[in-house]
Order: structure tokens, then sequence, then C-alpha cells
């Protein structure tokens, strides 16, 4: 998994934006929490030299909420898993709160966090340079506030 201070997320250097807090159940010293933004874009980037060969592998935003939450129960952010410079313009469109009588994608982690896919992507000889997995919404103009990101994890997919 990719950590929040490892992930390259917009604004996240400015704490009326972003602020980088520790919670006792995360498995980091610290994860980032969001304040208020319009412009949500959270990257992380993996090596896939580091990935094992020929091997299937979905990436998953771990997150969770605070009790003072908005901006994601009706506004879908965008995912993509790519790699740098190659981008194949595949899309997921996630709601990370939905309401009571919508479809919920996420599930519960048994760690106190919440896991959503983003998408996939096979490894097949490792020497594809960067993979990118990616998780934005910047054209809904709606203000967001109250996403905790534990971090972004790859692993092999089954099945």
């Amino acid at each position: 998994m990719v950590g929040a201070k490892g992930l390259s997320i917009a604004w996240g250097d400015e704490p009326n934006h972003w602020i980088l807090t520790s919670l006792p159940e995360s498995r980091f010293p610290e994860v980032a929490e969001l304040k208020y933004v319009w412009w949500f874009d959270v990257k992380a980037m993996i090596e896939t030299k580091v990935l094992s060969l020929r091997t299937n592998y979905a990436s998953y935003l771990v997150f969770k909420f605070v009790e003072s939450k908005y901006g994601f129960e009706r506004r879908p952010v965008e995912s993509g898993v790519y790699i740098e410079g190659c981008d194949n313009g595949l899309r997921r469109r996630l709601l990370l709160d939905p309401s009571r009588n919508m479809a919920r994608l996420s599930q519960d982690r048994g760690d106190g966090w919440m896991e959503i896919e983003m998408g996939e992507f096979f490894n097949e000889n490792g020497d594809d340079g960067m993979l990118v997995c990616s998780l934005f919404e910047f054209d809904g103009f709606i203000t967001k506030h109250g996403l905790i990101i534990q971090g972004i994890e790859l692993r092999p997919k089954s099945g």
C-alpha cells in the first residue's frame, strides 16, 4: 500500500485543504484528512518492476469518513489505473458515500477502514515503468470535505 504521505494530492500541502494526522487504527503513522476542496485529485505511483510478473492486480482506495462529510454522496469521482505516459482512458465512476437507496461499491475491510476498487492492471513483464492509480473529480465545482485516506493499495486480483 502507498500510504497517505506517499500519495500525490492536489492541494495536499495546504492545511486549509488537507492535513496529515494520526489515527490509532491506521497501519501508517499519518493519514490524509480532507478539510475542504473543490478540486479533488489523488494519485499513487508504483514501479511495475516491484510487482509479480504475469499477474493481474486491482487497485483500491482505503478510506473512511469523519462524522461531518460532504460532496461524495451524489457526485462520483473518477478513477483510472494506467502506465504513466500511456493513459488508456479507461475510467470508473465511483460514489464513495452513496445514499441508502443506491448500490454500495465500497467494502468494509474489517479493520476500521473501507475500500473501493479503482481499476485493474496486468503486469506482463514488469518493465512498463510507473503505474498510476488516479482518483479525481474537478468538473462539478462541488465542495468536498470529511474524507480520510489511509492509502492506495495494489494487490493481486483473485479469479
